[in-house]
């Protein structure tokens, strides 16, 4: 394999030249043949090269080769960036470098307008991150580790080596006279992928297959590709999705499939911010497919409904006020909601309890002395509810209204009110 026509294959098809790029650059082995490689497309073709090196401050050396680097930067013409990482306690110290590692090139990139962000991943890399993520029990549509051409945030990240290994880098560093930093770390098998390398990596070669850095990128990207049908089949799904300060709701009764079922609880709760394992993804996936009722997950950070093949998500408790207040025509704020009072010539028809997720909660009652308060345990109100199939937590923590007689009004089983009255209030609430 001829890497230098790897990367030109590469850059000739993505590369804008009207943008500068970014290589992260440590000094190892994979970014110190990419950097090498841009060098001689740099001699060929116009390349505006930026480098960014960190220091992570693991080693005691660091600070000497990262001098090193400036220096032959310099020698180079090429503009450099440096940072010096100060963690010293993380809960996973590997992670936490990583994410102060994107969050410099995020900002580099913000002020340059970098085309790109270049990584020195290779083919090893990317089959110890599917094999990782295969023991940590990842979703088949999951599996996919690295991507020649990806986003994060606003960041256009190239990885132009996925296809050559390690071993083939070495080679090339050798017979170019390369020089390149030896990172004691990548040795030390307390850290995982060190682990991996050293020690997993070699076993399941020796036992197992030869070939199976080709077999764990060949399954990363069946899983990229499952992925992509998915997305673009399932999209649709997405657009029902309501959302609400407090959490979200999505109607899933049209989904027959526990695999697509699966991968749009999955997407959701990412972008909800709340980390769903395995065996909790299985459990609602039953939940709903079987079209249970009334049935509750309780996480750290939020809470998970599943009720007649709806599926919610509550951030917060809906405990948004406890007091008996006598209502008044006009607006007024009670708690976390906005009531608003009005007369009206005419009534429409009373919400429903997926009205709420709309933020449309309202109803039509003849002009009198109305209450507004949490409902009490009341067994024509509770017979309403069932009635309707309200989602039991939505029952307990949804006000209504009381007259004088002691009737009861609801916002959420859009029972019709008897309107002989000829002055109609149109009551309607609405989640701040």
């Amino acid at each position: 394999m001829d890497i230098f026509d790897v990367l030109k294959k590469f850059l000739s098809k993505n590369l804008d030249l009207k943008k500068p790029i970014l290589l992260g650059f440590s000094g190892g082995i994979d970014s110190s043949a990419l950097l090498d490689l841009l060098l001689k497309y740099r001699d060929v073709y116009t390349l505006n090269l930026h480098v960014a090196t960190i220091d992570h401050g693991w080693r005691e050396e660091s600070a000497i080769e990262s001098e090193i680097i400036k220096k032959r930067m310099k020698k180079l013409n090429i503009t450099f960036h440096f940072k010096k990482l100060k963690l010293k306690k993380a809960k996973n110290l590997e992670n936490a470098f990583r994410e102060e590692r994107f969050k410099f090139f995020k900002k580099l990139c913000t002020k340059y307008d970098f085309g790109a962000l270049l990584l020195a991943h290779q083919k090893d890399d990317l089959a110890e991150t599917v094999l990782k993520r295969i023991l940590e029990g990842a979703n088949l549509f999951n599996l996919t580790s690295m991507s020649e051409i990806s986003k994060r945030d606003s960041m256009t990240i190239w990885r132009p080596l996925l296809d050559v290994s390690r071993k083939e880098l070495i080679k090339y560093l050798k017979i170019n006279e390369i020089t390149y930093f030896s990172d004691a770390t990548n040795e030390n098998t307390k850290y995982l992928r060190a682990k991996m390398r050293c020690d997993i990596f070699p076993y399941l070669k020796k036992n197992f297959n030869k070939q199976i850095e080709n077999n764990l990128k060949m399954l990363s990207i069946r899983s990229k590709e499952l992925d992509a049908y998915l997305e673009t089949k399932l999209n649709p799904f997405f657009s029902k999705l309501k959302k609400l300060p407090l959490g979200v709701c999505i109607d899933l009764n049209e989904i027959e499939h526990a695999l697509e079922l699966k991968y749009i609880l999955k997407k959701i709760s990412n972008k909800q911010m709340v980390d769903l394992s395995r065996d909790v993804i299985d459990q609602l996936s039953f939940w709903l497919l079987e079209k249970k009722a009334n049935l509750r997950l309780k996480l750290k950070n939020a809470n998970l409904f599943a009720d007649r093949g709806y599926f919610f998500i509550l951030k917060k408790d809906f405990k948004l006020f406890n007091t008996k207040t006598l209502l008044k025509e006009g607006r007024f704020n009670l708690g976390n909601w906005q009531v608003e009072i009005r007369k009206v010539n005419k009534a429409l028809k009373n919400s429903t309890w997926q009205d709420f997720f709309n933020n449309k909660l309202k109803i039509y009652v003849p002009k009198d002395k109305y209450f507004i308060a949490l409902p009490k345990v009341d067994n024509r109100l509770k017979k309403l509810m069932q009635n309707a199939k309200v989602p039991s937590f939505l029952r307990r923590h949804i006000p209504v209204l009381y007259n004088k007689n002691k009737g009861t009004y609801d916002f959420l089983s859009a029972k019709k009110t008897k309107l002989d009255n000829s002055e109609i209030w149109q009551i309607s609430l609405l989640l701040k």
